[in-house]
């Protein structure tokens, strides 16, 4: 009889916490709550099988109802839960988009769908006693910083100059969340006069 194996996606603080829990405390076999899902784009791309697994139902189920909202797909929800899932469904709930905005990936126009699709739903979230959040916001910083010199490379830079350019935004604005938002700094270095 032979074993199959199947490759599980964490969020980073979730990993995070299995990387540093002391080996006399970790669980063996250890319990994941999964969901099952299928990336890729349906006009007959590669098409994969994944699974995203959590060490909490609760913490399973809000990110369920997460990604329900457009825009905010499996990936992107994996990255930016940088706060504690409680204060996230309170920010929901009370409209606060300025807090949402706050987390990594998630703009202006995402954070108010997110309130859009999600108010009233995020009760249940909200009272649970949920300290630590499921992402860390390091692994976002660097996977952005990845994310912009494929940008730059698809917009035919060297990785040479997409190197430079992307150390030299990064360097100068600390907060950039978002692809979006790095693009618009390259813009304004390539074209300084034209400011929105």
């Amino acid at each position: 009889m032979e074993a199959l194996c199947y490759e599980i996606f964490v969020p980073s603080g979730i990993a995070s916490r299995l990387r540093t829990t002391p080996e006399a405390e970790r669980h063996n076999p250890q319990t994941f709550y999964t969901i099952y899902y299928i990336d890729g784009g349906l006009g007959g791309g590669h098409l994969t099988p994944k699974l995203v697994g959590f060490l909490d139902p609760l913490d399973r189920e809000f990110f369920e109802t997460f990604t329900t909202v457009p825009g905010v797909g499996f990936m992107r929800a994996l990255k930016c839960l940088v706060r504690p899932l409680n204060e996230i469904a309170l920010a929901i709930e009370r409209g606060d988009t300025a807090f949402l905005k706050e987390l990594p990936f998630i703009g202006a126009k995402t954070s108010e769908r997110i309130v859009t699709e999600l108010r009233g739903k995020m009760a249940k979230f909200a009272l649970a006693r949920t300290e630590e959040p499921l992402s860390v916001e390091q692994e976002s910083t660097s996977e952005l910083k990845q994310e912009a010199l494929q940008v730059l490379e698809q917009l035919e830079y060297s990785r040479a100059e997409a190197l430079r350019i992307a150390e030299q935004i990064f360097s100068r604005n600390k907060h950039l969340k978002t692809t979006e938002e790095f693009l618009r700094e390259v813009f304004e270095e390539l074209h300084p006069g034209n400011k929105s």
